[in-house]
C-alpha cells in the first residue's frame, strides 16, 4: 500500500496542469465553437465532439509530460492530432448536416486557442522542472560509456528536470550491493539507469532485484540502433531508455482492471454463495467440535506485510498453527476433512479479496514459518511476494498444492508463480479460475 501511496504521490504535481488544460478545453469549445451555431442547438452533440478531443488527445499523448519531452515533439503531437480532429470533425458534418455546421473560422479558433494554452502549460512546466525539486526526480546512472552519453544528452536537453547522481560500476557489483541500497535510500533515488549490456551479464543479474521489491525504477541505456525498443521507449537524443518491468500488473490499467474483477467477483460469491451458506456450515463445524467458525492467522502478504488471512475452522483449536496440515492429520475434524478435500474452507478468504488484502488469482500465502525457512534456501523464494496473494493460483492448478513434502515441491511452485507474475494477462486469470474449478469437481490427491 505505502508503494502504491508513493507512485501517486509522484503523479500530484501534475494534476494542476490536467485541470488547466481540460478547464480551458471546455471554456474555449463554449465561446470558440459556440454549441447553438455549430450544432443547431443539439448540446448533446457538442458535447460528443469535446469528448472525442478529450479521447483523441489521451490516445496521442497529448496530455503526457514526460521527462524528455520538448517543443518539437509536443508541435508534432499537436499538428497530428489537430489534423485528425479536425478530419473526423469534417466527416462527421458531411454525413450529419442536420445536426452539424461546418464553420472553419470557428474550427481555427479552438485549435489555435488551445495551441496557446498548451504551450503556456509547457514553458510554465519546463520552468519548474529547473527550479522547484517537486516536478524534480534523482536518478542515479551508472556511468559506463552508455551511461556517460546519456548523462550529456539529458543535460543537452536542459528541460528534464532530473537532478543525476553518477556511480561508477563498483557500486553495482554484488559485493557493494548494501552499499548501492543504502546510497538509493539517502539520497532518495527514484530511478537507476543502467546500460542494457551491463544487465545482461549473469554476474548483474542482482541490479534487476530492486525492481522486484520496488526500491527504484529500472531503466535500461541502449542506443538508437538497438533491437530492444517499443511504444514506451523514450529518446533523449540519440540515446534510448526503455523501463525495464517486473509484471503486466506495473501498468496502472492492468491493475485497476485486476482490482475491478477481483471486487466484483469476491462481491458476487459474498452475497450470493457466503451470506447463506456461511450459517449452515457454522452448525456443523460447532456441531462436530468446539472453538470459533473462523480460522484467523497472520500470513505474510505483499512484500511481505503481514494480513489476517480468514479460513473456515477445519481443526481442533491447538497451538500448532504454524505447522502446515499433513495426510490423516489427527488435528483435522470430520466435517473438516470434508471442506478441505472440497476447498470449501477457503472461501471466507473472499473477504479478504473484497477488503484489498488477497487476490482471486495470485501466489498462495505460505505459512510465516516457511516463508523463514525457504527464504534461507531459494534465492527467488521472495520475489513470489511480489503480488497480492490469491486464493487459487498457478501453482496450484498445475498440480503443486497441499502439502510440502520436500524441497523440490517448493521450487516447482516458486517457478510456477514467478511464471504467472511475469506472464499476467486477464485470459490467464480466468483460465485458472475455471481449471480451479474444474479440480475441485474433480478432486485431489493432497487436497488434505
Amino acid at each position: 500500500m505505502e508503494k502504491n501511496i508513493q507512485e501517486s504521490f509522484k503523479l500530484l504535481p501534475y494534476f494542476p496542469f490536467w485541470f488547466f488544460e481540460w478547464g480551458s478545453l471546455f471554456v474555449c469549445s463554449l465561446y470558440t465553437l459556440k454549441p447553438t451555431f455549430l450544432t443547431n442547438n443539439n448540446t448533446t452533440v457538442f458535447y460528443v465532439l469535446v469528448s472525442i478531443w478529450s479521447l483523441g488527445g489521451i490516445l496521442f499523448r497529448f496530455y503526457n509530460y514526460e521527462r524528455n519531452l520538448n517543443f518539437t515533439k509536443q508541435l508534432q503531437r499537436f499538428i497530428l492530432f489537430s489534423f485528425f480532429w479536425v478530419a473526423l470533425f469534417y466527416l462527421v458534418t458531411l454525413f450529419f448536416s442536420d445536426k452539424l455546421v461546418w464553420n472553419t473560422l470557428a474550427v481555427i479558433n479552438f485549435t489555435v486557442s488551445l495551441f496557446l494554452i498548451k504551450a503556456l502549460a509547457v514553458i510554465v512546466l519546463f520552468k519548474l522542472r529547473k527550479s522547484v525539486p517537486l516536478f524534480q526526480e534523482k536518478i542515479l546512472v551508472y556511468n559506463a560509456n552508455s551511461g556517460t552519453n546519456f548523462i550529456k544528452d539529458v543535460r543537452d536537453l536542459k528541460r528534464t528536470g532530473f537532478n543525476i547522481y553518477e556511480a561508477d560500476k563498483t557500486l553495482f557489483e554484488e559485493t557493494s550491493f548494501d552499499q548501492l541500497e543504502q546510497t538509493i535510500q539517502e539520497n532518495n533515488i527514484q530511478s537507476i539507469y543502467v546500460p542494457l549490456d551491463v544487465v545482461l551479464v549473469e554476474t548483474n543479474a542482482h541490479i534487476l532485484n530492486l525492481n522486484w521489491n520496488k526500491q527504484v525504477r529500472i531503466k535500461l541505456i541502449t542506443n538508437y540502433n538497438s533491437p530492444i525498443t517499443g511504444r514506451n521507449a523514450q529518446f533523449y537524443g540519440l540515446t534510448q531508455v526503455v523501463t525495464h518491468h517486473v509484471s503486466p500488473l506495473d501498468s496502472i490499467l492492468n491493475r485497476i482492471q485486476k482490482r475491478l474483477f477481483d471486487i466484483v467477483f469476491s462481491g458476487l460469491v459474498i452475497a450470493g454463495l457466503l451470506s447463506w451458506f456461511t450459517p449452515l456450515l457454522a452448525i456443523l463445524i460447532w456441531a462436530d467440535s468446539k472453538g470459533p467458525l473462523f480460522f484467523i492467522q497472520k500470513r505474510p502478504g505483499r512484500f511481505k506485510k503481514p494480513f489476517s488471512c480468514i479460513k473456515f475452522r477445519s481443526m481442533t483449536v491447538n497451538n500448532r498453527t504454524e505447522k502446515s496440515a499433513t495426510r490423516n492429520d489427527g488435528r483435522v475434524t470430520r466435517v473438516g476433512r470434508v471442506i478441505r478435500n472440497s476447498s470449501l474452507d477457503e472461501l471466507p478468504q473472499f473477504f479478504n479479496v473484497f477488503f484489498g488484502q488477497m487476490s482471486i488469482v495470485g501466489p498462495r500465502p505460505n505459512l510465516t514459518s516457511q516463508n523463514d525457512q525457504y527464504g534461507k534456501i531459494f534465492y527467488d523464494y521472495s520475489k513470489r511476494m511480489y503480488l497480492k496473494p490469491g486464493i487459487t493460483g498457478l501453482a496450484q492448478v498445475s498440480g503443486a498444492r497441499g502439502g510440502i513434502d520436500n524441497d523440490i515441491e517448493m521450487k516447482h511452485r516458486i517457478k510456477y508463480d514467478i511464471f504467472y507474475i511475469r506472464h499476467w494477462s486477464f485470459a490467464l486469470d480466468i483460465k485458472i479460475i475455471i481449471r480451479t474449478v474444474i479440480n475441485i469437481i474433480r478432486g485431489e490427491e493432497k487436497a488434505y
